[in-house]
């Protein structure tokens, strides 16, 4: 059996690749080489039995893929450990000693990984930990830029939202723009506001209003590029990298809108700081998500935190990575798609329930302690969760993902359903969320768990158990602090069920009385069914009992 996953070797990380079927060329690109395909390229061992490449890969985690023939892009057969980012890559995590860790599912609570055993997560203020947050591009939510968005903070008050995430609001480069409007994310100006989104005192007026409700801003900052007629790139040209011709570029396949940033500029690095300080200062952002953080040098996350945190003691950073390092000296949150695939899985049946805990623990315990992830169903580069999954689907996702432990994102229109957007590339054009699309009853769902979570913290302070049951595609937990507790059934399965706990005794302590019973769906009654340790559970229902140890029988 060939074992021989990506190693430490004597000039770096050695990958090798071994196929029965005749290939001309193998290639390695991921987040080392900026995902180009047509650089990194393998050697046929001298036996003609497999391909082999050694690379000097700086520490972290890093995602990547073979290219074979210069067409098909697969994932390594010889690596098993594959990234949460739902785009199927393979994942490796190089250590500040060179070696290369593979998260398997054998990484548990009993046999903790290299980095939960050797590694503590930084402290993250309490306002994170408690948040749901709440990702929105102002021109595709709703009229008249960020007047139209402090009118709508009672909404983001009914639904139980506690932090908003602006996508670019910034002017975008004309220069080989795409669209009407361009990539939000080829800034033309750090500084600027785009005109159609409103002024500074119309950004000022929306940021105060949202901080008077207890609503946190995070601006969403474009790391490693800027639009290739960016007002610096004739000023200051050391500011951006070049090709060999000597032209503006982005060392990212498809993206020739962009100039990216030369990172060996110090100059560059401290304009780009003080114009983060900028917003925090003038406007009081209280966090930034890092936009493609996971191809940003390691030493400049740090250097960014260190700066922001002297501005501003609770800012809180969200990388956009799966980096277990930006947990130790940079980032508050790392991204977590996995509840995406692994419930996608447990519909399809290619997994089970007891695999799906097998494999959350194995990143819970694969992370530094107390690490942060930030869960998500939807992703700017990911289609609906409702077309992913199918809609009788969502419901019940929505609850894994809003009762788990990390932080939660939705991203805008989730919440009801909405079914027109596909991925970012949907506000290069004149795009508008379909509101037509309302759908009030996941709508009430998404409030009733987002005000459950926020206002209760055993879902954000507290400890999870899985609750092992009878049936594969029903998961329960409980989340539990300071005595009280929480059982969350799920059922994915298009099925009425009977579950059973292997846990009977547990089971007993919250079913055994209806009044426990505090949220269901499904069904026009509150009213669980059951008999002993047994529950009938309804097609795509979820279920959630409380017991508050020390209450008095009348206030359960």
């Amino acid at each position: 059996m060939l074992t021989n996953f990506p190693t430490k070797g004597s000039k770096g990380v050695r990958f090798v690749y071994y196929t029965d079927t005749p290939v001309k060329s193998v290639a390695l690109a991921g987040t080392f080489n900026n995902w180009n395909g047509d650089r990194n390229y393998m050697s046929q061992m001298e036996d003609g039995a497999g391909w082999e490449i050694e690379l000097p890969i700086a520490k972290g985690r890093h995602l990547y893929k073979l290219v074979v023939n210069g067409e098909a892009w697969i994932v390594d057969p010889l690596n098993p450990s594959i990234s949460e980012d739902a785009q199927n890559n393979s994942a490796i995590t190089v250590t500040e000693d060179g070696e290369v860790l593979i998260r398997t599912n054998e990484i548990s609570k009993d046999q903790p990984g290299y980095m939960y055993e050797n590694f503590t997560a930084l402290s993250s203020p309490e306002w994170l930990r408690k948040s749901v947050i709440y990702e929105l591009h102002l021109r595709a939510f709703g009229e008249t830029g960020f007047q139209g968005l402090a009118d709508k903070i009672g909404y983001f008050k009914e639904l139980g939202i506690n932090a908003l995430w602006l996508m670019p609001f910034h002017e975008v480069g004309h220069e080989r723009r795409i669209g009407k409007y361009g990539d939000p994310y080829a800034v033309k100006d750090f500084y600027s506001i785009d005109p159609q989104f409103g002024t500074k005192e119309d950004l000022l007026l929306f940021m105060r209003k949202a901080h008077e409700n207890g609503i946190k801003v995070v601006l969403d900052w474009v790391l490693n590029r800027a639009s290739v007629d960016h007002i610096l790139t004739d000023s200051h040209p050391d500011y951006f990298t070049h090709n060999e011709q000597g032209e503006l570029y982005y060392d990212v396949p498809n993206r020739e809108y962009f100039a990216g940033l030369e990172f060996s500029n110090r100059d560059m690095r401290k304009y780009v700081i003080e114009a983060m300080k900028y917003w925090i200062t003038a406007f009081d952002f209280d966090g930034i998500r890092l936009d493609d953080s996971d191809i940003t040098p390691y030493d400049f996350l740090t250097e960014i935190k260190q700066a922001l945190q002297e501005v501003k003691a609770d800012l809180i950073l969200i990388s956009q990575s799966y980096d277990e390092y930006h947990h130790l000296e940079s980032c508050d949150l790392t991204y977590n798609g996995n509840p995406r695939i692994l419930i996608r899985q447990m519909i399809d049946g290619t997994i089970t329930q007891a695999d799906f805990i097998t494999n959350y623990n194995s990143y819970k315990y694969s992370f530094p302690k107390n690490a942060l992830r930030m869960n998500w169903l939807e992703d700017k580069e990911q289609s609906r969760i409702c077309d992913y999954l199918g809609a009788e689907h969502a419901g019940p996702a929505a609850s894994i993902l809003l009762t788990l432990e990390g932080v939660p994102l939705i991203m805008m229109g989730q919440e009801f359903n909405e079914n027109t957007m596909e991925t970012w590339t949907s506000l290069f054009d004149e795009y508008k969320l379909n509101w037509d699309s309302f759908d009030k009853s996941m709508f009430e769902h998404y409030k009733y768990l987002t005000h459950l979570r926020t206002n209760e913290p055993a879902f954000w302070a507290g400890e999870l158990a899985f609750v092992r049951n009878s049936e594969n595609r029903v998961l329960s937990y409980i989340r539990q602090h300071e005595g009280v507790k929480f059982l969350i059934i799920v059922n994915l399965s298009g099925e009425l069920v009977n579950v059973q706990f292997d846990q009977e005794t547990l089971a007993d302590e919250f079913i055994k009385d209806k009044s426990n019973l505090l949220y269901r769906t499904g069904r026009d009654g509150i009213h669980a069914e059951q008999a002993g340790s047994t529950l009938s559970v309804n097609r795509y229902e979820t279920i959630i009992f409380q017991i508050s140890e020390g209450m008095k029988e009348e206030d359960l």
